[in-house]
C-alpha cells in the first residue's frame, strides 16, 4: 500500500485523512511531544506522535522505504539541528527560531543578562517551549518548534491526589522560582553530563552527536559567537553503568554468563490496552458504592471530583477522587500514582486504601481523609514560628526518607502536596510523577516538577536524583518563612533564569532567623548536588531538633472554622452582607503600564466573571466576587480573604495555557493595594473556551 490512512479513531470506519506516501518529501524527528516526527508532503507539514521511541523509528523507516521522493541517499540518523549564535555587539542571539525570539524578547531578560549566560538562555527557553507544548492538545507549526536537548513533559496535570479537597487556590502551575547570591565557591555547577543517549534500534543507525558543550565566553566583540548545533533526539540521556571493580581476576569470556534480573517495563512506554490492563491488575472491580456514601463534593479538578464520603461499615470518613477515564489524557500517570501509593504506606504518607474501576469508564481512588487541607493555605493564613516550621519539615523529611529508601523520587516537594489533619499530622500526597530509580536508569533527565521549587539541575536537564526533593524541601521551608516561594513576583523566563544562574535563593530578612534554621536551608539549597545534605542527614539537623510536637500545629487550622471554601460560600450579594461574614476588599492598581504591554481592564472584569469556574459552571466564583471601578483601579469585595497568589491564582490559572503574551505581574504597593503589570489579554481568545 503506497498511502497512509487516517483515522479519527479505533471505532471509525473510514479514514477522516488519506495521505499519499508517493509525496513524501522528508520524515525527521521532532521535539515538540516526547515521541513525535514531521512528515512533509509538497507544502503540508503533519505530526504524528507516539508512545515510545521503537514507535517512532519504525515509522520513520516505514514512512522512508516508502516514499521514493525522498531517494535512497536520505541519512537515516533523523538528528535535526538548529545552530544557534549569540552576538556580543547587539547583545541578541541569532539563528532563533520564532517562538523563542517572540518568548525572548516579551521576557523580563535583559541583554547584560543574556550576554553573561546565553546557555543558560536557551536552557530556559527550551524548558518553557516544551512546557507550553506538552501542555496544548494540538502541534503548532514545525517553524516555531526549536528543537534541542532531550527533555519530556514537565509536571502539570493532575494525579490521583486531592490537594484541592478544599477548594482552595493551588499556585498556577506556570510559577518559577526566585533570585540568588553569587554562589558559594564550593558550589560548583554539576558537571554536564557527557555520555551520549543510547541508539534503540539497529546498529547500523548512527548514535546522536554528543550533548551541546557549554557556550565559549564572548571572545572579540567584533565576531559573532557560534553555538554549537543542537540536537533534536527527545531520547532521555542514560548514564553508563561503571563496570564494578574486583579484587580478583576477571571471569573468561568462554565463562557461563550471570543470570540477569528481568527488567521492568515502564509504564510510560506501554500503550493504551497495557495501561489498562496494568490498571485493572491494581484495582478491584467491586462496586464501591456498596462500600462507600458520598457526603458532599469538596473539589473538582481537571481530572476528576473529591468528595468526602463515610465507610458504610465504621463511618470512618475517607476522601474518593473519582474519575472519567475517558477524560485522562495520560492514564499512564495514574497507574502510576496507585503503584507509588500502594507501594508507599507510612504516617507520613496520605494512606492510600484501596481503588475501583467501576464499568470500565470510572476511576474511584479512595484515602485517608486530611481535613486541614493543603499546607499552601495554612502559610496563607497564619504567621508560622520557627517551631512550627521545623516540625512541618520533620514530619515532610520523615516521609521523603521512607520514600528515598524505596528508590522513589516525588519530584513535586511543594505546600501544595503536603496536607495536614486535624490532629496536625503532616503528609505527603500527590504521587503522579514519582520516579522509580533502578539498576537501569540510577539517575532521571526528566524534567518535571514545578518551577518554584524546581532544583536548578532539573531546569539545566541534567541527570538529577532524590536530591531534587531535598532541594524542593528548602524552597517550601522558605515559604513558609516568607509566605510565599521565591521568585513570585518574576515574569516566568527570568525566573527559570536565576534559578539555572543563581542557584540558592536569597532572604529577604536573614537577621531574623536563627542560626539553625539558615544551617538548614544552606544544606537544603546547596547548588553543588555533593554537598547538598539527602533525607537521612536532615532527620539529624539540629534545626528539626527543635521541632514542636504535631498537635501543637492543630491551632494553625483554626481559621476553617471562620472560613468556608468557595464551593460551599454563598454568592456576595446584598442579602449576604446582613450574615454577620466578614467582606474583604482588595484594590488592583492599573494605571502604571510597563514595557509597553496594555492592560484592558474591561477585559479583566470579563475574565473574572466569565472564565473563572467552580464545579465546573463558568461565573460562579465570578459571581460571588463583585467588581467595582474608582479611578485608575478596580475594587473587588468578596468573603474570600484577598491575597497576591490568590490574585495570581484567579488570573494566571485560567489563562490560555500556550499563549505566553498572557501574563500577570502583581507588585504588592501598601497592605491591600497591589499593581498589577503585563496584562495583555487577545480579545478573541478571551472569548475562546479553553
Amino acid at each position: 500500500m503506497n498511502e497512509l490512512q487516517i483515522f479519527k479513531n479505533e471505532q471509525s470506519s473510514s479514514p477522516s485523512l488519506v495521505l499519499q506516501l508517493v509525496d513524501v518529501v522528508d520524515v525527521q524527528r521532532v521535539d515538540i511531544k516526547p515521541y513525535c516526527i514531521e512528515v512533509e508532503i509538497k507544502d503540508k507539514l503533519i505530526f504524528f506522535a507516539f508512545r515510545s521511541d521503537e514507535e517512532v523509528y519504525g515509522w520513520m523507516e516505514d514512512v522512508y522505504s516508502r516514499s521514493p521522493l525522498m531517494g535512497v541517499s536520505q541519512p537515516t540518523n533523523f538528528v535535526h539541528q538548529v545552530h544557534v549564535g549569540f552576538d556580543p555587539v547587539s547583545g541578541g542571539f541569532t539563528g532563533l527560531p520564532p517562538q523563542w525570539s517572540k518568548l525572548l524578547t516579551s521576557s523580563a531578560i535583559t541583554k547584560e543578562e543574556a550576554a553573561r549566560h546565553p546557555e543558560a538562555v536557551l536552557d530556559v527557553l527550551q524548558f518553557y517551549t516544551n512546557q507550553q507544548m506538552m501542555q496544548s492538545d494540538y502541534p503548532p507549526p514545525a517553524a516555531s518548534t526549536p528543537e534541542r536537548l532531550p527533555s519530556s513533559a514537565p509536571r502539570f496535570v493532575d494525579g490521583t491526589g486531592y490537594r484541592m479537597q478544599q477548594s482552595s487556590p493551588q499556585q498556577a502551575p506556570s510559577a518559577e522560582a526566585r533570585p540568588a547570591p553569587p554562589t558559594p565557591s564550593r558550589q560548583n555547577e554539576v558537571a554536564r553530563d557527557e555520555h551520549h543517549p543510547k541508539p534503540q534500534l539497529a546498529a547500523e543507525r548512527k548514535a546522536p552527536p554528543p550533548p551541546r558543550p557549554p557556550v565559549i565566553p564572548p571572545g572579540r566583540p567584533s565576531e559573532p559567537t557560534a553555538l554549537p548545533a543542537v540536537a533534536a533526539n527527545p531520547t532521555p540521556t542514560q548514564q553508563r553503568t561503571k563496570p564494578a571493580e574486583t579484587s580478583g581476576p576477571t571471569t573468561p569470556a568462554t565463562a557461563t554468563p550471570a543470570a540477569s534480573r528481568p527488567v521492568e517495563r515502564r509504564i510510560s512506554t506501554m500503550n493504551e490496552a497495557q495501561i489498562m490492563d496494568k490498571l485493572r491488575s491494581v484495582v478491584s472491580s467491586d462496586d464501591p458504592s456498596s462500600m462507600y456514601a458520598k457526603i458532599k463534593k469538596v473539589g473538582q479538578g481537571a481530572s476528576g471530583m473529591v468528595f468526602v464520603a463515610k465507610t458504610l461499615a465504621t463511618g470512618k470518613k475517607v476522601a474518593i477522587k473519582q474519575m472519567d477515564l475517558a477524560q485522562q489524557p495520560r492514564k499512564e500517570l495514574i497507574v502510576n500514582e496507585i503503584i507509588v501509593m500502594k507501594e508507599s504506606q507510612h504516617p507520613n504518607v496520605v494512606n492510600f486504601l484501596e481503588a475501583f474501576l467501576v464499568k470500565n469508564s470510572e476511576l474511584w481512588v479512595v484515602m485517608e481523609y486530611m481535613e486541614g487541607g493543603a499546607l499552601t493555605d495554612v502559610i496563607e493564613n497564619n504567621k508560622l514560628a520557627e517551631d512550627q516550621i521545623a516540625s512541618i519539615c520533620l514530619e515532610t523529611c520523615r516521609g521523603l526518607q521512607h520514600l528515598h529508601s524505596r528508590s522513589i523520587i516525588h519530584r513535586d516537594i511543594k505546600s501544595d502536596n503536603l496536607l495536614m489533619n486535624a490532629f496536625g499530622e503532616v503528609k505527603i500526597t500527590d504521587f503522579g510523577f514519582c520516579a522509580k530509580l533502578t539498576d537501569q536508569k540510577s539517575k532521571r533527565a526528566t524534567m518535571v516538577g514545578t518551577p518554584y521549587w524546581m532544583a536548578p539541575e532539573v531546569v539545566k536537564q541534567k541527570e538529577y536524583g532524590p536530591k531534587v526533593d531535598i532541594w524542593s524541601l528548602g524552597i517550601m521551608a522558605i515559604e513558609m518563612i516568607e509566605n510565599e516561594p521565591p521568585y513570585l513576583d518574576e515574569e516566568p523566563l527570568k525566573a527559570l533564569y536565576l534559578i539555572a544562574t543563581n542557584g540558592t535563593p536569597t532572604l529577604k530578612q536573614p537577621d531574623k532567623l536563627s542560626q539553625d534554621l539558615k544551617h538548614f536551608l544552606s544544606v537544603c539549597l546547596c547548588v553543588d548536588v555533593n554537598f547538598r545534605a539527602t533525607s537521612t542527614e536532615l532527620l539529624k539537623h539540629d534545626f528539626l531538633r527543635l521541632a514542636c510536637p504535631v498537635k501543637d500545629l492543630a491551632p494553625l487550622l483554626r481559621f476553617r472554622q471562620a472560613q468556608k471554601s468557595p464551593v460551599d460560600m454563598p454568592k456576595a450579594t446584598s442579602s449576604s452582607k446582613n450574615t454577620g461574614k466578614a467582606l474583604h476588599k482588595f484594590y488592583v492598581d492599573y494605571s502604571v503600564p510597563v514595557n509597553d504591554n496594555v492592560f484592558d481592564p474591561a477585559a479583566f472584569e470579563k475574565f473574572l466573571h466569565d472564565r473563572i469556574k467552580v464545579d465546573g459552571k463558568p461565573g460562579q466564583l465570578g459571581d460571588s466576587i463583585q467588581i467595582s471601578k474608582e479611578a485608575n483601579r478596580l475594587v473587588l469585595t468578596s468573603q474570600i480573604p484577598f491575597s497576591k497568589r490568590y490574585l495570581k491564582y484567579l488570573t494566571k490559572k485560567h489563562l490560555k495555557k500556550n499563549s505566553f503574551e498572557n501574563f500577570l505581574r502583581v507588585v504588592a504597593t501598601s497592605k491591600d493595594t497591589y499593581s498589577l503589570r503585563y496584562f495583555k489579554v487577545d480579545q478573541d481568545e478571551a472569548d475562546d473556551e479553553e
